[in-house]
């Protein structure tokens, strides 16, 4: 079977513009439009924390003709719908999401069934279960603009999820045509960003990098791109934590996504970003927590059968020896102010049992290089997990 013809680095590269000033931004990927009409999708707390759709309002002369706060942790399948009602009610020529990663994933997927005139949940599941790469989306005139304000990745990726309505679980997309059409990675905005959101954020990135390079049969160069991902998150992160005003290590943890987010696309992740769909939905948790709790743990239960790229994961992280990633991941966690261990979350019984028993027939769980094929198997990752 041939590969999908996922975006490539240097297609992304194209579509990413660095420019601390967003009005500006904005204005250079929207004047060869002739009258744009740009439909704002902000997150809640940068709307009403931040000037930046007042500014975007009053420099860009009618051209914002309406700012929406819908979506929300997780994506649901309801809120995607009042987005897409917004897009085609609007006739917008643009769609700018500002915000994290359900904003942008939001943006994705409403694009996608506003275009396809999906009209319900049912028919949007059984989108997601024959949605192919050369699946024909037709000409569709709305640009999508992703100006991230997490360091989750979904500007970078022709994938998204959202939670469904019928099967309260995370749904996966994937399609060429969910990669925006520009990418705006403006360091200044992330100010806004509580500092918990930002750094926890960094670490689903983090995972994302880690779980590429140990996934079976990565590409040489895509295994390159996130190691070089994971040492500007490394090294960067740790400095905003000391200076959160410093735009220059915020900036380079924006690109460290960039790097980071290579190969998540092209190969399927394992059991710390499995169990991490699961805790999300099961436990309302955030993503970006559930990797700090996950990750260690995963990377521990893999051990023996990834010595060599943890080995390789050892080297931009100094430290010794593959042995050594997970304890440094998890104390580098901490040093973060979050938290690195699954105790700390106060998850119920019952949200841990169902954990357990769904993780064996969960798609990204099972693809853990290291089989999971026992509730004990899941139980060790949880014991590991502290």
């Amino acid at each position: 079977m041939t590969a999908p013809a996922f975006p490539d680095m240097a297609n992304i590269k194209k579509r990413l513009l660095i420019e601390d000033d967003i009005v500006a931004a904005v204005s250079s990927l929207t004047a060869g439009s002739d009258d744009p009409r740009i439909l704002i999708s902000i997150s809640r707390s940068l709307l009403a924390n931040s000037s930046v759709v007042d500014d975007l309002k009053e420099q860009l002369h009618g051209q914002i003709i309406g700012a929406i706060s819908i979506l929300t942790e997780h994506t649901p399948y309801d809120k995607v719908f009042e987005l897409v009602n917004e897009i085609t009610s609007s006739k917008a020529t643009h769609l700018l999401s500002i915000g994290g990663g359900s904003v942008i994933d939001g943006g994705k997927i409403a694009l996608l069934a506003a275009n396809l005139q999906i009209k319900g949940a049912e028919a949007l599941e059984e989108l997601a279960s024959t949605l192919g790469n050369t699946k024909d989306v037709g000409d569709w005139p709305i640009q999508h603009i992703a100006v991230p304000t997490t360091l989750s990745g979904a500007e970078f990726t022709p994938i998204a999820g959202a939670t469904s309505s019928i099967t309260g679980r995370k749904t996966g997309f994937s399609h060429a045509f969910l990669l925006p059409d520009n990418i705006i990675l403006c360091a200044p905005l992330s100010l806004h960003t509580p500092e918990k959101l930002w750094l926890s954020t960094g670490i689903r990135a983090v995972d994302h990098a880690v779980e590429t390079i140990c996934a079976p049969g990565v590409d040489h160069e895509i295994a390159e791109f996130c190691a070089n991902g994971l040492a500007l998150l490394y090294r960067s992160m740790i400095e905003t934590r000391k200076d959160p005003e410093s735009l220059i290590y915020r900036e380079s943890s924006q690109l460290g996504v960039y790097y980071a987010t290579a190969g998540i696309s092209r190969y399927r992740m394992g059991a710390s970003h499995g169990l991490g769909y699961l805790l999300g939905v099961l436990g309302n948790v955030p993503h970006g927590i559930t990797s700090c709790v996950f990750l260690p743990a995963v990377l521990t239960y893999n051990l023996p059968v990834t010595e060599g790229p943890q080995t390789r994961i050892a080297g931009v992280l100094d430290v010794e020896t593959a042995s050594d990633v997970a304890p440094a991941l998890r104390d580098f966690i901490g040093a973060l102010g979050l938290p690195n261990k699954l105790s700390a979350l106060d998850i119920s019984k019952e949200a841990i049992a169902e954990i357990k028993s769904s993780a064996l027939t969960h798609p990204v769980v099972q693809a853990n290089p290291r089989p999971i094929k026992t509730v004990e198997d899941v139980a060790e990752i949880m014991a590991l997990s502290g």
